[in-house]
């Protein structure tokens, strides 16, 4: 697998079935998910003709898992992953349905979307923990790194295409037609996630019964408290959402008041971190690197150093490049901090775990997003991404402080990795 640069990827996918499985089903249900977004969208303000009505939703996406979350961690602990991952896309297949069953016979009303969307969210946040952790079990110590940035390349090609494809299915059988595909999208989903072979039990089954949920969540929320590694990581990832806040709110206010560009100027900026996304995952993914610890800290200064050159930038073509740049950090930094987080993480409290950082890591973002805009209308675009880049610059630093994150190395094999499971403390 070490000829041309995507074979890692295509190694894998042709010699582990059951990961095969899992990556059809996650591009499927992610292609319907970017064609239903767009369609979303549309909708709502062609209803409403209000831009805080869609940004409603964007924060009604977030909301629920802050209380699901933790509870649904212990159920990823407690319970068959594989299962789970099906019952959540049986349920937002139903919700999808529902939804454009109301909207094509004229019986919807807002209030529908909002209850529709909160439970989807739920749903959703249940696969996304379950698939995590489920993951470290369906490939080997020294494939996860490759394994999960097939996962994030395989996403950000599904947002670009499904964002032109939703465009067109919307225009040509409305927006109820096409929340019905993503509705079959779920259920091609489900087809796929049955064929994963996963037959290992889950470690904490035996004495799950024993256990209150609340005490399950107790230990999981010590083990997290006692590991200083991934507590340091929880804290990192979620100063790095905040700081990238600009990148997701920012781009008209850079484009037409710094740049004095238009639309197509704003799709350029926007498919420069696209591309870069796409090619940083695709670098960490076929390099599949030991010292993950150290990709990481370098994926934040990339993001940093991307940010900042946004913020100098004189011309809108300095401005493409430094989103470039900052698209390859995101996937530099992201995808070694989900394989720090899978190999530190014992299997038997992955789930737990994984909700307690997920939810730090996405709490963080609706809060941020209405901050961050307001902080611009007064400082303006260009420090607005200096400030994030002066974050992340931190966040880098402090991270290149510890000496336990800058070692970690995947190819000290699993004896070093069980040691860093339950004795990440004393790093």
């Amino acid at each position: 697998m070490n000829g041309l640069p995507l074979s890692r990827f295509t190694g894998m996918l042709a010699t582990n079935s059951s990961l095969r499985n899992l990556w059809l089903a996650r591009a499927v249900s992610a292609l319907g998910d970017y064609v239903y977004s767009v369609a979303l969208m549309w909708f709502v303000y062609e209803q409403t003709h209000s831009a805080l009505q869609t940004g409603l939703l964007f924060i009604l996406k977030f909301l629920p898992e802050p209380f699901v979350g933790l509870y649904f961690g212990v159920l990823a602990d407690r319970l068959n992953r594989r299962r789970l991952m099906q019952f959540s896309d049986l349920f937002q297949m139903l919700a999808m349905l529902l939804l454009g069953v109301l909207i094509a016979s004229g019986s919807f009303h807002m209030w529908h979307l909002y209850v529709i969307t909160i439970c989807a969210s739920m749903a959703g946040t249940l696969f996304r923990i379950a698939q995590t952790s489920l993951i470290p079990d369906l490939v080997g110590r020294h494939e996860l790194v490759s394994a999960n940035a097939l996962l994030s390349v395989t996403m950000q090609l599904m947002r670009m295409i499904g964002a032109t494809l939703g465009g067109i299915l919307v225009a040509i059988i409305g927006v109820a037609g096409t929340i019905e595909i993503n509705a079959f999208s779920f259920l091609v989903s489900l087809a796929f996630v049955q064929r994963i072979r996963h037959d290992k039990a889950q470690p904490a089954a035996s004495s799950a019964s024993a256990k209150s949920v609340n005490s399950e969540i107790k230990e999981g929320l010590n083990w997290l408290i006692n590991n200083k590694i991934v507590l340091l990581l929880m804290l990192l990832g979620t100063l790095a959402n905040v700081a990238l806040a600009p990148t997701n709110v920012l781009p008209p206010m850079l484009i037409q008041r710094e740049f004095h560009g238009d639309a197509r100027m704003l799709g350029w900026f926007e498919t420069s971190i696209a591309l870069g996304l796409l090619l940083g995952g695709i670098l960490v993914g076929t390099l599949s690197p030991k010292k993950v610890g150290r990709w990481f800290l370098a994926g934040l200064g990339l993001e940093a150093v991307g940010m900042l050159s946004v913020a100098v930038a004189p011309f809108a073509w300095m401005a493409y490049a430094g989103n470039f740049l900052l698209g390859i950090g995101v996937m530099v930094c992201n995808i070694p901090l989900s394989t720090l987080m899978q190999t530190l993480i014992p299997d038997r409290m992955r789930g737990r775990v994984n909700s307690m950082t997920s939810i730090a890591f996405n709490i963080s973002i609706p809060i941020t997003y209405g901050g961050i805009g307001a902080l611009a209308d007064v400082i303006g675009a260009k420090p607005s991404y200096g400030l994030g880049a002066l974050l992340l610059a931190l966040c880098a630093a402090i991270g290149g402080m510890n000496a336990g994150l800058r070692s970690f190395d995947l190819g000290e094999g699993q004896k070093a990795g069980e040691a860093n499971e339950d004795a990440g403390q004393a790093v």
